[in-house]
């Protein structure tokens, strides 16, 4: 019984690890590339659309 409780408990402990590395693998990158995102504008820039033009109107 004492083996079947703790193959339990480790299975829980195992689920809430991958939670939490779920979590942060998602959410330590997206706090640096919100950090790096001016000197990536800076290094890459933007590229500008340019003006959608109105379709010419029919004669």
């Amino acid at each position: 019984m004492d083996v079947l409780l703790d193959a339990i408990i480790t299975v829980i402990s195992l689920i809430f690890l991958a939670i939490l590395g779920t979590i942060s693998g998602v959410a330590v990158p997206g706090l640096f590339i919100a950090a790096l995102a001016p000197w990536l504008d800076w290094i890459i820039p933007v590229r500008r659309k340019e003006p959608s033009r109105a379709p010419e109107e029919v004669r």
